[in-house]
């Protein structure tokens, strides 16, 4: 995009006598030999470098005063790249007065450039006056002379191209005063009531605006607002995506990390028998009817010193409920459960409780109900019900690990060193221990 506005200039008489176009584009033209600015770089072989400083000045000190107000910082905007140049001139070189009078012109194809406005057709005449000292506030709009050869050249303009121009918006800038001090819109009274007529003949919509600094201009032009990088909706917004994140994030590890509580629960009413006191949530005795092709639960065992005892060959069976310590955890990350055991002579076994799972029990979800057949070697034994969210864990590296720890120990000391080693590594756990007795008469 590009943006142009037709420049006026007269003769040394002060009479009309050509229109160029100053235009600003994005694309920066091949480095001048003499290192000039690129920027106004093509406006010297016209006579216009000077005046484009000035332009180039005026524009940076509209657009610093502005970006003063941006709500994070200065550095807080996107504004177009802006190169200037000028229409072919037949007249070559442009005198002083005419190169003074361009000023105008070039900062405002700079400014709707940068700030990619597009008002309509735009006119202008006028000197910039730049600020008094870095910081003081826009350049100012100073008259100019051969201002009737001008507003004539425009008139004529708008009267000639009256038909393209039905129904589009036209903009005149020029100075506030005329060049004796006067009020410029009554020193030219005749000629812009002209203008007015063949505008409204035209069906044009003209606006003209008188000007002491360029933000006067701003109303017809603008707005000039430059676009903030980062908003305060979006800081806002962007502060809501990363606080929702956070939190998502922040549940999820909860939710993904959350404690799994385990409890022996009864696998089921065991028979009555003399003497026995049963431990209701403790896992239960099992012998397999071959008749029924079903485990029959049986009463509770224990030695002289009310340890539990199993007897070899039979098969113990436990039920086990694993919940979440906060709700909905397992939907983020389900829960892996495991069987181990270890003795005080065999070496320690991990397997995956799907192993051990009883066919035809029914249970709650979360319920694991486990047959664990028990081999005829006496023996004490631990058995460990683990449970974990770490989709990572290879029970496998863990099992040898544990191995290495136990290598060296035995008795009691395997049996302790078990506990305190799977409760490091696995996190949930709870233990059943038992003897094991090839003498159906030990019960007591």
């Amino acid at each position: 995009m590009t943006s142009r506005v037709f420049v006026p200039l007269v003769n040394a008489k002060g009479e009309a006598a050509h229109l160029f176009e100053a235009i600003a584009g994005e694309v920066p033209p091949e480095a001048h030999p003499a290192r000039l600015v690129p920027q106004i770089a093509e406006l010297f072989d016209f006579g216009l470098y000077g005046v484009g400083q000035t332009a180039r000045e005026a524009v940076q000190s509209f657009i610093e005063a502005r970006r003063s107000r941006l709500w994070l910082s200065p550095r807080n905007s996107s504004l177009k790249p802006w190169h200037l140049r000028i229409s072919d001139l037949q007249l070559g070189r442009l005198s002083e007065g005419n190169a003074r009078s361009a000023g105008l012109g070039l900062t405002l194809a700079a400014l709707l450039q940068a700030f990619d406005r597009d008002p309509g057709a735009v006119f202008a005449t006028g000197e910039i006056l730049p600020p008094s000292a870095p910081g003081a506030g826009v350049a100012g709009v100073g008259p100019v002379s051969g201002m009737r050869g001008k507003l004539a050249l425009i008139g004529d303009y708008l009267s000639q191209h009256g038909p393209a121009l039905e129904g589009a918006r036209v903009v005149v800038a020029l100075p506030a005063l005329a060049d004796d001090g006067q009020p410029l819109e009554q020193a030219e009274r005749s000629l812009l009531d002209r203008l007015r007529a063949e505008a409204k003949a035209s069906r044009i919509k003209l606006d003209i605006v008188f000007a002491d600094t360029l933000d006067a201009l701003e109303p017809a032009l603008g707005p000039f607002t430059i676009p903030e990088l980062v908003t305060r909706a979006r800081a806002f917004a962007l502060a809501c995506v990363v606080t929702g994140a956070a939190v998502a994030l922040g549940v999820w590890s909860l939710l993904a990390h959350a404690p799994i509580r385990l409890a022996f629960e009864p696998p089921g009413p065991p028979p009555a028998v003399a003497g026995a006191a049963a431990d209701e949530a403790a896992p239960q005795r099992a012998r397999y009817d071959a008749k029924s092709d079903k485990l029959e639960l049986l009463g509770p065992c224990f030695d002289a010193q009310r340890q539990p005892l199993v007897i070899g060959g039979e098969t113990l069976v436990l039920k086990v409920r694993a919940q979440d310590a906060i709700p909905y955890a397992s939907r983020v990350r389900p829960m892996r459960l495991f069987i181990a055991s270890v003795s005080r002579s065999a070496d320690p076994v991990i397997l995956d409780a799907a192993h051990f799972r009883a066919l035809g029990t029914e249970a709650r979800p979360g319920d694991l109900v486990a047959a664990i057949p028990i081999e005829a070697t006496e023996d004490e034994v631990r058995l460990f019900v683990l449970a974990t969210r770490d989709p990572k864990l290879a029970i496998s590296e863990v099992e040898t690990a544990l191995r290495a720890t136990l290598k060296g120990l035995s008795g009691a000391a395997a049996l302790t060193a078990t506990t305190t080693f799977l409760a490091d590594r696995v996190g949930a756990e709870i233990a059943y221990q038992f003897r094991v007795t090839n003498d159906p008469k030990a019960c007591v």
